[in-house]
């Protein structure tokens, strides 16, 4: 009966992905190309460009993701 029992796989939310699926198309590509520009976009401008626009992706997430983006997910910009 338990046989086929396996651990659920876990699944931790990125907020770069979240925030991504929100945008149109030609926004996502203006975010992605921002994220992989550490050289005109430091952590703290991009998060506050961000910020004022009503985008919730603060400078902690922002270099998080730049220094260890997420497995197979689509916050990777290298």
């Amino acid at each position: 009966m338990l046989e086929d029992m396996v651990p659920p796989v876990r699944v931790f939310p990125c907020m770069i992905r979240t925030v991504l699926g929100n945008l149109s198309t030609d926004d996502q590509k203006i975010l992605r190309t921002a994220l992989a520009d550490r050289d005109a976009w430091s952590h703290r401008a991009l998060g506050k460009a961000l910020s004022d626009r009503g985008i919730p992706l603060g400078e902690k997430i922002i270099r998080d993701r730049r220094d260890r983006p997420c497995d197979d997910c689509v916050c990777r910009v290298d």
